[in-house]
């Protein structure tokens, strides 16, 4: 049951993601769209080496994922509001994320795809 819950999350993820979702999933090497609820001025990437961002139109995002990991991308509009703030998961050829417990006290982060690769948390 973990399993196939573990999937539909994956599909639902891959299959795009809301302006009010708080996790974007991409593949690396593939794109997925955020539309916003107003015109966007500036847009922030955490870590441009996992994700990067193009503007199409003045409502809509193009995240499009580089390499395996988490990152954070921000769009503000024209008077300095947070259109999104969206934690971007991106893993290796699709999938979407995991997360191991070990324990109470341990938790280990995998981006996957066809394979998943450990997501290496930020100082």
């Amino acid at each position: 049951m973990r399993r196939l819950s573990l999937a539909i999350a994956a599909v639902l993820t891959l299959a795009g993601a809301s302006a009010h979702a708080q996790n974007l999933g991409v593949a690396a090497g593939q794109a997925a769209n955020l539309s916003l609820g107003a015109p966007v001025r500036d847009i922030v990437v955490g870590d441009p080496m996992i994700a990067d961002v193009s503007l199409v139109g003045e409502r809509t995002l193009v995240v499009m994922g580089k390499r395996p990991g988490v990152t954070t991308i921000m769009a503000f509009d024209a008077a300095g509001r947070t259109l999104a703030n969206r934690q971007i998961v991106v893993s290796e050829n699709g999938g979407g994320s995991l997360t191991v417990y070990r324990g109470n006290t341990s938790a280990l982060n995998y981006a996957c795809g066809e394979q998943c690769t450990k997501i290496t948390p930020r100082p």
